[in-house]
């Protein structure tokens, strides 16, 4: 028997028997990470919701948010709390995404759609008196102040697509 050629049979096997598990291992880390991908997109979405239902947990925070998107400035300090703090919430959420998409783990295109939901929410008269106060202490907050005030009248803003945001 000729133990180099049953050697180099033994490597060749050996090779191909590598090469088709890093095949296979890349194939299921990929599988792996469009569903982490996806759990995270969906785990971010709700989240989002459950900040905008708590919009209308009482109707004190549905009257000051209300009444904020119309003038901020106008508001008591106690309402202006609880605008800042729902508002502010949203906001945050839309940094979150930017450094999840950033990182790979959340579609650009869920930033981009929060975006505009941001957009419009401080595009709104209150809003925007809001985001003046506020936009110093967060971070891409003057940025985003620009921004929304570029497109001020070109985009509809919160209270135009959703007219029962309005204030009373």
């Amino acid at each position: 028997m000729n133990w180099e050629a049953v050697s180099a049979i033994a490597e060749v096997t050996g090779l191909i028997t590598v090469v088709a598990s890093l095949i296979y291992i890349g194939a299921q880390s990929r599988q792996a990470n469009i569903h982490a991908t996806a759990n995270a997109e969906v785990a971010w979405s709700d989240a989002l919701n459950q900040i905008i239902n708590g919009w209308v947990g009482d109707e004190r925070t549905t009257s000051a948010i209300r009444n904020g998107f119309g003038s901020f400035n106008t508001l008591s300090k106690s309402d202006q709390a609880i605008f800042q703090a729902r508002i502010g919430s949203v906001v945050n959420h839309w940094i979150l995404a930017k450094q999840l998409s950033q990182k790979g783990l959340i579609s650009s295109d869920i930033v981009e759609e929060v975006n505009k939901v941001v957009i419009a929410m401080l595009s709104t008269p209150g809003g925007l008196e809001y985001w003046e106060h506020d936009s110093k202490a967060t971070p891409g907050g003057i940025e985003l102040l620009t921004i929304i005030k570029e497109q001020a009248g070109r985009a509809p803003n919160w209270i135009e697509l959703m007219p029962w945001w309005a204030p009373d």
